[in-house]
């Protein structure tokens, strides 16, 4: 029996529309994709069976993908070539929507995963990372801030030291988490259910006027207005109780 692969499904800037229809007024000018895409990217993911998403490219207009954790043959057949023309990340630790090992946990090592991407929009100058977990229980809480990485790069090791700033790297600054310190703090959620832990990549025409030590708050309001693109990655993690 074959396996089946995950579906890669595109969205235009006028189906996101359509998601937000009930809860906004449809706005006289139409926003470029990349900002409808920030605007709605967390509620996509939300969807059932979505493992990722990201901005992509249909014929000469931007559009939105979605991958998917099924598929049709009608979609499968053509899901590679789609797959090649998006702005996606993904990470050889765990597949999208999978469990993230433990090693990347409070229960292990608590090392940072590899990651890679592909795609990115040409106009990108440098990258920001975001990884939070909107399930914890007193709401969502950050692991991970890292922003100014130099867009000539694709690809972040394993294990990134908790430094103030990443010389190998570009330069690239880091953030605080709420565990109160710089760098990667894995998942850590309370016995029970799985809790999801979102990967966001942003793709930015600027540098931020940010130093290290950031904090989300402080980076997602620097992108605004300069996010190019995004890409999601989205893995699992649950606690087994002691």
């Amino acid at each position: 029996m074959t396996p089946r692969r995950p579906a890669v499904l595109t969205l235009g800037a006028a189906a996101l529309w359509s998601l937000a229809a009930a809860q906004q007024p449809m706005p006289t000018r139409p926003r470029r994709i990349a900002q409808v895409f920030a605007a709605h990217s967390d509620s996509l993911m939300l969807l059932p069976g979505v493992v990722g998403v990201g901005i992509g490219q249909c014929g000469d207009e931007p559009c939105i993908k979605v991958m998917a954790a099924y598929s049709s043959p009608e979609i499968t057949d053509r899901a590679p070539s789609e797959a090649n023309m998006a702005f996606t990340l993904i990470s050889p630790a765990f597949a999208a929507g999978a469990a993230i090992p433990a090693k990347h946990t409070c229960d292990g090592p608590d090392l940072s995963p590899a990651l890679a991407w592909g795609g990115a929009p040409p106009t990108a100058k440098t990258f920001a990372l975001i990884v939070d977990d909107p399930e914890a229980p007193a709401g969502t809480w950050v692991h991970w801030v890292l922003f100014n990485q130099t867009a000539t790069l694709d690809a972040l090791p394993e294990n990134v030291p908790r430094t103030e700033t990443l010389p190998q790297l570009g330069g690239t600054f880091q953030g605080r988490n709420d565990f109160g310190k710089l760098g990667y703090g894995g998942p850590c959620p309370p016995p029970g259910k799985p809790h999801r832990y979102f990967f966001k990549l942003y793709a930015l025409d600027v540098e931020l006027p940010l130093e290290w030590g950031a904090t989300k708050a402080d980076v997602v309001r620097a992108m605004k207005g300069h996010i190019v693109g995004q890409a999601d990655l989205m893995g699992t993690y649950a606690r087994r109780p002691r």
